[in-house]
């Protein structure tokens, strides 16, 4: 899976000293790409939701998505920016 852009997400969460970004993909996010973000942390897919929903969460680093969009938001502490790359990796390794 590829990322075609990553770019500073609307959600405001800068005063807590997160960052948003939304990360935009070449393909609708599959269950196999979802997947891929299990070991990263606590994992939640509710697959039986009629739009199923995951997110991730590790110490400085939160993902949220739905299965068949094409894009997923993550939040990252501001001294943390380095895992927006780990994030962007971890997807598109194949």
């Amino acid at each position: 899976m590829r990322v075609t852009e990553v770019r500073p997400s609307e959600e405001v969460c800068h005063e807590a000293g997160w960052f948003a970004w939304d990360f935009y993909l070449e393909k609708p996010l599959t269950e196999e790409d979802i997947g891929r973000f299990r070991p990263l942390g606590s994992f939640l897919y509710l697959s039986s939701l009629k739009k199923p929903f995951f997110k991730s969460e590790g110490e400085y680093f939160h993902i949220k998505g739905i299965r068949g969009e094409d894009h997923f938001r993550a939040a990252v502490h501001a001294q943390h920016t380095d895992l927006l790359n780990m994030l962007r990796e971890r997807l598109e390794d194949t």
